[in-house]
């Protein structure tokens, strides 16, 4: 995890996930909404099209997707949401989240057997690992109209916190809260 500050004495302690799609870079906190930087931009800005009022604990890339993971809209809670945006075009950000638009292929999905909160995600191939503490959840593109199929992968295993997987070798390696491991899906 990366301690960011925040100006005062007291370090806010909140990681921050960042990701790079179709030439744009991504920063996110949970406690805003995220930003971005095309690549002709000097700043960041506020993601414009994003859920109104959310924000997302960790945002990733997968595919030509933006993927926002354990979500809170319009000041709900909703730890086991996976949230994919519109495909992405390249240099440009995702037209759109909105799920209720069935001209797009923004969506969401509530992985309500999740036992815990969803801690961070990481593509590892063709798929997609979603990480809570104790589950690992795979997500995977198959199109048509439900765009992702989403199935528990391992159940006895998680990761420790965000920014605590990586991947090498077609493998991700994991700091969960007892050990370190390593999968290929």
């Amino acid at each position: 995890s990366t301690t960011v500050y925040n100006g005062s004495a007291t370090p806010n302690a909140r990681p921050y996930t960042a990701c790079s799609l179709a030439n744009i870079e991504y920063v996110n906190r949970s406690d805003t909404a995220p930003v971005y930087r095309g690549p002709t931009d000097t700043n960041f800005s506020v993601l414009p099209n994003f859920v109104p009022s959310s924000s997302c604990n960790s945002l990733r890339s997968y595919g030509d997707f933006l993927i926002a993971l354990n979500m809170t809209e319009g000041g709900v809670s909703l730890p086991t949401r996976v949230r994919y945006s519109d495909l992405a075009l390249s240099n440009q950000i995702p037209s759109t989240w909105d799920a209720t638009d069935l001209t797009n292929s923004a969506g969401f999905n509530d992985i309500v057997q999740m036992k815990t909160p969803i801690v961070d995600g990481q593509s590892l191939g063709t798929n997609f690992f979603i990480y809570s503490s104790d589950q690992v959840w795979q997500m995977e593109f198959v199109g048509g109209a439900f765009i992702f199929n989403f199935r528990k992968a391992f159940d006895n295993c998680g990761v420790i916190n965000a920014n605590c997987i990586t991947e090498h070798g077609g493998k991700h390696f994991v700091f969960d809260n007892d050990d370190i491991y390593m999968h290929d899906g």
